[in-house]
């Protein structure tokens, strides 16, 4: 049976072990899956993949566009690259199916050729190629992102593309399925090998016992020794024949034992109980009768030892004291290995209670079925020399052989099942799949799931940054190449590419008066590096607005430049370039960007940009100005203040105005950490004269170059570009509005008529 079993569990364990091998090999998913974008209905000069796409796997898959020709792709944010798209024709390149081989794609009509994209100040990034681009996708930050294609702005972007993602669909069972099918497989061998418990073969004792042993030692042994003992009694006495089969001499020892002789009446049977376990008998006229089943410890005889004294339930030695049928008693007491000699009643503990207890000795059918009235007396073994009476016998086993063949049969399983587990663990090793995913994020969050939450840092201003570190760097560099080529060219044209507003107007004064007087100082340099601080907004929509804080070493002081972003398709210009103002800290700002407000907003301030600008235009122009007390001290200020007094004070023959006109059209208005607003605004200083009494009136040579001479009758007119950066303390505080940032440039004049 056992045979049997193995060789089931064996066929059993090579199909799983097979299943689980042909899932790593025959039945092994691809490693990757590939989604392609169909052709598009229409041609367009740019194209689009969004966020749908660069989601997918969290990003983790490889692109692949091919072009017929030169082609470049452009990294930015979703709504920078649809501002610059703008009214132009493109095709959008969405997510994959269901099925993940086919890419959505939508054309979107429009204007069929558009600047070309490349060399933008909204991308992050941008990579070129030639037939064919192999892109790895990583998000530059938070927020939505997007890729744009194109070739030049004219002709039609590539449409080509496909994306390449790690199969999600593994083999989970593959592994599990070969440890099971080891597993079973080293089952069935252990069972081939493991031999069955089976009893040693029994050897009869003596010469009257061979061959006498029955087929089921656990039912006949018993029933042969009877007889045997039988049939030497009935020789010594005389007697009776002996009964000549197992039946015959279950009856004859019922017929002497009578009715009266069972020993439930016995009144010594409730003491002996307490010292034996109970005995299960049952009677049958058969020879394959039960047995009593087990005792629970075997006694030697009282005569042996004392009542009280130890027992030994393995081995124990008697002394006959009849001298007739020596060997007959001794073939009849050699021990057999009838394991249920053990399990039967010791009744050879004589009683005083009952003087015709005739069980006396280790005589299991007793004397009386030999006729003999006397009980046999045993006393403790011991040696006597010249004694062949002396029979020595020995229990092969008892209640604690069972329980150690039992514990044998445990231990045997035991080791079985620790070597299938064994078994189950050296299966063989498997490199790991591939296709098989592992331990997702999202498993690692399900089991800290009930963890406390943390509360995550939420920027105090909304939205996400306009520009990343990378673009402000490339940005300041690129306008500090541009302001260096026109200082060295005296050349107002390299400016025009990143300058713009007032910053030009100056330098373009500046270039026209250097190249008549030679004496004329230059503008202070701009440069890139060092970068002291910067300021990005998170506004969505144009003109955008940055400043930038740096000193270079031709700098005396930190230089502030403040850069606006007019449109989507234009890049970032500086409009204004001031020194930080001797004694002034910049202001702090939110490093996630922070958000541009409207001029005339006053909500959380001391006062409105609007009003602040024309406060400060009334306090330059007049040294009692009503604003005084709205105004910290500022060199700037007085430095103005000063100026027109001197020009006031040696005016004779002329009258002098003074003004200060904000030119609204370009201030920048930023939140800072405080509350409070920086607000960048540029003003028009201009000096009126008018002579008295056709007076002769002289301007220096820098003015001259406007005025196109020195010398005036009638009068002049001078224009000072002054542009301005001041702090607006936030509503509630004591603070008072500080001028930060600023200065005065000579930007035109002209003679009156």
């Amino acid at each position: 049976m056992r045979s049997k079993i193995a060789i089931v569990l064996a066929i059993l364990g090579l199909l799983v072990l097979g299943a689980g091998i042909g899932q790593r090999t025959i039945w092994l998913p691809p490693a990757t899956l590939t989604a392609t974008a169909p052709a598009p209905s229409a041609s367009a000069p740019l194209t689009v993949i969004g966020p749908q796409l660069l989601n997918t796997r969290d990003g983790q898959f490889t692109m692949t566009v091919k072009s017929d020709g030169p082609l470049q792709l452009a990294v930015a944010r979703q709504d920078d690259i649809l501002g610059w798209v703008g009214n132009g024709a493109y095709t959008e390149i969405g997510g994959a199916d269901a099925d993940f081989t086919q890419l959505a794609a939508t054309s979107h009509k429009g204007e069929a050729t558009v600047p070309n994209p490349a060399g933008s100040d909204m991308w992050v990034s941008e990579e070129k190629a030639d037939g064919e681009l192999s892109y790895t996708w990583q998000a530059p930050g938070r927020g939505d992102w997007a890729l744009l294609l194109s070739v030049d702005g004219k002709a039609a972007a590539p449409t080509d593309i496909s994306i390449t993602v790690d199969n999600e669909a593994g083999t989970p069972w593959a592994v599990p399925l070969m440890i099971i099918g080891s597993a079973l497989l080293a089952l069935a061998a252990l069972m081939f090998l493991i031999a069955p418990n089976k009893p040693k073969a029994e050897v009869a004792a003596g010469r009257r016992t061979a061959g006498r042993v029955p087929s089921d030692p656990a039912t006949g042994a018993l029933e042969v020794d009877k007889i045997v003992a039988s049939r030497s009694a009935a020789k010594q006495a005389d007697g009776p024949g002996a009964p000549a089969t197992i039946d015959e001499a279950r009856k004859a020892e019922a017929d002497k034992a009578g009715p009266g002789d069972d020993s439930t009446d016995r009144p010594d049977r409730s003491s002996r109980q307490d010292k034996a376990a109970p005995v299960h008998a049952v009677v049958s006229g058969d020879a394959t009768s039960a047995l009593p089943l087990m005792l629970s410890k075997t006694e030697p005889p009282a005569a042996s030892k004392p009542s009280d004294a130890p027992v030994d339930p393995v081995a124990f030695e008697t002394e006959t004291s009849s001298d007739s049928g020596t060997s007959d008693q001794a073939d009849r007491d050699q021990p057999d290995n009838d394991p249920s000699d053990q399990d039967k009643p010791d009744n050879n503990k004589p009683d005083d209670n009952t003087p015709d207890n005739n069980n006396g000795g280790n005589n299991i059918a007793g004397e009386n079925i030999a006729g003999k009235n006397k009980p046999a007396k045993s006393k403790p073994a011991k040696d006597t020399p010249g004694k062949d009476q002396q029979t020595e016998f020995r229990a092969h086993e008892g209640t604690v052989g069972l329980m150690k063949k039992r514990a044998n049969f445990t231990t045997r399983w035991g080791a079985a099942l620790a070597a299938v587990l064994v078994a189950g663990s050296l299966s063989p090793a498997v490199a790991a799949d591939p296709t098989t995913p592992a331990t997702s994020p999202s498993a690692t969050a399900a089991a800290t799931e009930s963890a406390p939450a943390t509360a995550t840092a939420v920027p105090s201003t909304p939205g996400f940054p306009a520009l990343l570190d990378s673009q402000v760097q490339r940005i300041s560099s690129a306008v500090a190449a541009a302001v260096a080529a026109g200082d060295n060219a005296k050349n107002a044209q390299e400016l025009e590419v990143r300058v713009s507003g007032m910053a030009l107007e100056a330098r373009t004064a500046n270039y026209k008066i250097r190249a008549k007087v030679s004496k004329q100082a230059a503008m202070e340099p701009v440069n890139a590096s060092t970068l002291l601080a910067k300021v990005v907004t998170t506004t969505e929509t144009w003109p955008r607005s940055s400043m930038l804080v740096t000193q270079g070493e031709n700098n005396a002081l930190p230089q502030l430049l403040t850069l606006v972003q007019a449109s989507p398709r234009e890049n970032y210009k500086l409009i204004q370039a001031t020194p930080l103002l001797p004694g002034q800290t910049f202001p702090k700002v939110d490093k996630e960007g922070t958000k541009e407000l409207p001029l005339d907003a006053a909500d959380g301030l001391a006062m409105s940009p609007a009003d602040a600008i024309a406060a400060l235009s009334d306090r330059l122009t007049k040294a009692d100005s009503k604003f005084k007390t709205s105004f910290n001290d500022s060199v700037y200020i007085q430095s103005v203040l000063d100026t027109q007094a001197t020009i006031l004070k040696e005016a004779k023959d002329a009258s002098y105005v003074f003004s200060h006109k904000a030119d609204t059209g370009q201030v920048v208005n930023l939140r800072t950490a405080d509350g409070g607003a920086m607000v960048v605004v540029g003003y028009n200083f201009g000096i009126d004269a008018t002579s008295k009494e056709n007076a002769n009136l002289t301007v220096g040579d820098d003015a001259a170059v406007f005025t196109g001479g020195k010398e005036t009758t009638k009068g002049f007119t001078l224009n000072y570009a002054e542009p301005v950066v001041m702090h607006i303390p936030p509503a509630g505080s004591d603070g008072k509005i500080t001028i930060l940032s600023a200065t005065r440039n000579l930007v035109g004049g002209n003679f009156k008529k």
